[in-house]
């Protein structure tokens, strides 16, 4: 929904950043809308492949992916980024608050993203200089909390979540707001928050490929709690939903 900011967190190596090309691709085939990806952790090269592969339903950065022909690539790109819909965030060198907050508010004012999705908050709060991570977080979700207001745009957010006591969350641990990293403003300021979790450890293929989706905050409407399951194919590199996934899915 325009006008919200939604936060979605798991932790380390879980999915976060494939869910949010999921539903890039989703929103690129359902809406007319323009997108802004900013995905700091990797390259706009990576981040288009990356868009391209759900495309062609092969992830194309990998070398399994020769079999894929030029006509497959061309037709996977023409889908995506050749629609003239999608606009990547070149943040070499340039990740401060500001410069983040400026790019936001350009893909949104001047290119007309209706959609922007920012992967994620901890590495600009990492880039700050004064050291204190609580704050930097509390500066940066209050900037974009008023510039959702400001532009009505939907903004999508990854964050990180503090390692539990007991069991990790790369093991499927449970996620909970208390665990947001660094600052209690990131559950506050968001409209939703979503929790992935997933244990990558599982002798079970299917369990260690299958994403638990759990809405912790859901400010439109209240209704919290597990809301689904997401299988990844290895093969085609897609997550989709599933109930009860037969073996051959994998």
């Amino acid at each position: 929904r325009f006008g919200e900011l939604v936060t979605i967190t798991a932790g380390s190596g879980l999915g976060k950043s494939q869910v949010l090309r999921e539903l890039a691709w989703h929103i690129l085939e359902t809406t007319h809308d323009n997108l802004g990806l900013m995905f700091l952790e990797e390259s706009i090269k990576k981040t288009g492949l990356s868009l391209m592969s759900v495309a062609a339903n092969t992830p194309l950065h990998l070398p399994t992916s020769e079999s894929v022909s030029s006509a497959q690539r061309r037709d996977a790109f023409e889908r995506t980024l050749g629609t003239g819909r999608v606009f990547l965030f070149d943040h070499f060198g340039s990740t401060s608050v500001e410069n983040i907050i400026n790019r936001v508010r350009y893909m949104a004012k001047a290119l007309s993203c209706k959609y922007i999705f920012l992967d994620h908050l901890s590495i600009i709060v990492s880039a700050q200089e004064s050291g204190d991570e609580r704050k930097a977080i509390d500066e940066i979700m209050t900037k974009l909390r008023m510039l959702v207001q400001e532009t009505n745009i939907a903004l999508i957010i990854v964050s990180h979540l503090k390692r539990p006591p007991d069991r990790g969350h790369e093991e499927g641990a449970a996620t909970s707001l208390a665990q947001l990293r660094g600052s209690g403003s990131i559950a506050q300021l968001s409209d939703m928050v979503i929790g992935l979790e997933r244990n990558g450890q599982h002798e079970d293929p299917i369990e260690r490929n299958t994403t638990k989706v759990r809405v912790l905050k859901n400010r439109f409407a209240g209704v919290t709690g597990p809301a689904g399951n997401l299988l990844y194919n290895k093969e085609t590199g897609r997550m989709f939903e599933v109930d009860d996934a037969p073996e051959d899915l994998l």
